[in-house]
């Protein structure tokens, strides 16, 4: 979680997975709890101060500077970011998120608000600023709907390998597991993520 790891250069290292001859690469980076990174001497979280921006891009420009180093098909950083219950993700984050694009970077997959938050698509990479509760026991907020997200899933391109589309599948969670969601609450979840992502530029296509 959030590139824990036993010393500094285990916590920030990239993990890589093949699927069908792609290469897939992972940078897992996090915000919270700073009381949990790794130190020179004590075993912890790949910890970036987002609202540092010049500590965070240099921690951050390495990792990704290692993944690199992979030659992967794709390159996910994911990021556990932010408070609990928000919709919106503050400047920062934008900030962060484009140079994240800048360093090469193919998908921002955030997590950590347990709601979705809208998509910002940079030069033709994905944000997703929050994917929200896939499987998860809290306490339902009625307003926000932690209890609704989506399945997320990326078609790659064959020839360049980038990202081709991105589909929403809308889900929701009943006693502590997920289904694909029903009416109302799918029509719900769509207009909101319209709705979030509007700021953003981005449009959906109903299929």
């Amino acid at each position: 979680h959030a590139g824990a790891g036993r010393t500094e250069a285990e916590a920030f290292a990239p993990a890589t997975i093949e699927v069908d001859g792609v290469t897939v690469a992972f940078v897992s980076l996090t915000d919270n709890t700073p009381e949990y990174a790794v130190g020179p001497d004590e075993p912890g979280t790949a910890y970036v101060p987002i609202g540092d921006d010049d500590l965070a891009r240099e921690r951050a420009g390495e990792a990704i500077a290692d993944a690199n180093a992979t030659e992967p098909d794709l390159l996910v950083a994911s990021l556990h970011w932010g408070p609990n219950m928000v919709t919106e993700p503050p400047p920062e984050f934008r900030r962060f998120a484009r140079f994240l694009v800048d360093e090469g970077v193919d998908l921002v997959h955030g997590h950590s608000a347990h709601v979705f938050q809208g998509i910002e698509v940079i030069d033709d990479v994905p944000v997703l600023y929050d994917c929200g509760d896939f499987v998860d026991d809290y306490a339902v907020d009625h307003d926000r709907r932690n209890d609704r997200s989506f399945l997320f899933t990326a078609t790659l391109e064959s020839e360049t390998g980038s990202i081709e589309t991105l589909r929403l599948f809308p889900t929701m969670i009943e006693r502590c597991t997920v289904y694909r969601a029903t009416e109302p609450a799918a029509s719900w979840s769509r207009d909101r993520m319209r709705e979030l992502s509007e700021p953003f530029g981005t449009s959906f296509e109903r299929d």
